[in-house]
């Protein structure tokens, strides 16, 4: 089984309905993460993931609405009684991933993170492709803010994660033609938004990361205004597509 969901739409707001910024990606059954934001651990546990179960998490920039519950999970790898983990973490991130995961480990006692019998693998990745197990990525750069996309192809499909972004030539060429588009739509306006859809021509862009209520209807009837042929939705917690 292959599917997408999005465990997170939301943003620094604390709010009930969203959690944080994160997809859950799992390709034949083997399972990635995309940004881990707060409330992601429970996220995973009512997707059926335990922490432990889990072994790749691909970190898109340092703010912490994208990477806070890496402290949850990474203090449960090392304590849980009731989910040991047994088997490597690998993280990806971009240059500096390792400081930043010595500095935050350092706010608490070294033994907080300790692991028995397991590594926390750090990847700092340059832009480009790069490979998680046997599935190919690219991990491209979508300024500001030091943020990186995600980029894969799957079943002849061509899928895109934003991240943090802002509207831009590097988003565009980034969605250009992709079949399923997964953007964060809270630092763009909703012109913003439209015109990201005319000029990339992404089949279907899904919007996550939302700071505001979007009207699909409006921005789909712009959109087509403007000679978009594809689809606008927005997206919310543990909307799943199959792919």
């Amino acid at each position: 089984m292959s599917r997408l969901t999005l465990l997170g739409t939301g943003t620094c707001q604390i709010e009930f309905e969203r959690r944080a910024s994160s997809i859950l990606l799992e390709l034949d059954g083997f399972p990635i993460l995309f940004d881990c934001g707060h409330g992601i651990v429970q996220r995973l546990l009512e997707v059926g993931i335990p922490h432990n179960q889990l072994h790749h998490i691909v970190i898109s920039h340092f703010h912490p609405d994208h990477v806070s519950d890496l402290i949850p999970f990474l203090h449960a790898g090392s304590w849980s009684p009731a989910h040991p983990r047994k088997d490597d973490l690998h993280i990806y991130g971009p240059a500096g991933l390792q400081h930043w995961l010595d500095g935050m480990r350092s706010l608490f006692s070294p033994s907080s993170f300790q692991t028995k019998g397991y590594r926390v693998l750090v990847h700092e990745l340059e832009e480009g492709a790069f490979t998680i197990g046997p599935y190919p990525f690219e991990f491209l750069s979508l300024p500001p803010s030091g943020n990186h996309g995600l980029r894969f192809r799957w079943n002849g499909k061509q899928y895109a994660f934003t991240g943090d972004s802002h509207f831009h030539q590097q988003e565009i060429t980034f969605l250009q033609g992709v079949d399923l588009a997964v953007i964060d739509s809270g630092h763009l306006s909703d012109e913003q938004i439209v015109e990201l859809a005319a000029r990339s021509q992404a089949k279907h862009i899904l919007c996550s990361h939302l700071y505001r209520e979007l009207d699909a209807t409006a921005l789909q009837r712009e959109a087509r205004a403007r000679g978009y042929a594809g689809t606008i939705s927005i997206g919310r917690d543990l909307l799943t597509f199959f792919i």
